[in-house]
Order: C-alpha cells, then sequence, then structure tokens
C-alpha cells in the first residue's frame, strides 16, 4: 500500500493533467472521467468493485473508465510503478 504523500502525488498529477486535457478526446476517450474514476479509487472512495466494466470488446467509453480504475488499483497496491498521469 502506498503512504499518503505518494498518493496526494497521483492525485494532484491527475488534476493538473485533466486540467490541460479536453474532456472526451477527438476518438472519444472520456479523459475527465478516467481522471476523476482514477482519484475516486486513490481516496478510497470506491473500489474497483463498485466500478461497471463495460464492453471488453468493444473497448467502449464504459470500458476505458474501468480500465482507468483498474490501473489507480494497481499503482494503489504496489504492482504498478509508473505514474497515472503524464508529466509535460
Amino acid at each position: 500500500m502506498r503512504n499518503q504523500e505518494e498518493i496526494q502525488r497521483q492525485i494532484d498529477g491527475l488534476l493538473a493533467e485533466k486540467e490541460s486535457l479536453p474532456e472526451v478526446s477527438g476518438l472519444g476517450t472520456p479523459n475527465h472521467e478516467i481522471a476523476d474514476i482514477k482519484i475516486s479509487i486513490l481516496k478510497g472512495d470506491i473500489e474497483l468493485d463498485d466500478v461497471e466494466e463495460g464492453d471488453w470488446e468493444e473497448m467502449d467509453s464504459i470500458n476505458e473508465i474501468y480500465r482507468g480504475a483498474e490501473e489507480a488499483e494497481d499503482w494503489l497496491e504496489g504492482n504498478r510503478e509508473e505514474d497515472l498521469f503524464e508529466e509535460d
């Protein structure tokens, strides 16, 4: 499990990234919803089991949001080292 300082760094990075990205990309990726779900996982407001999986085969927007939540949970549990946000 990550410490509060590490978690806050990810939250701050996701919030900054959210400001620089369009709400929805030209390809239909729900950027803001993905950032929001990652933040909710990091804060402990929700768990991965609370997130709808969507259609894996179609890779719909609901599934993209689920995959964002999955990334956040993996990071939180120490199974992922990379940041959850892109630095400029």
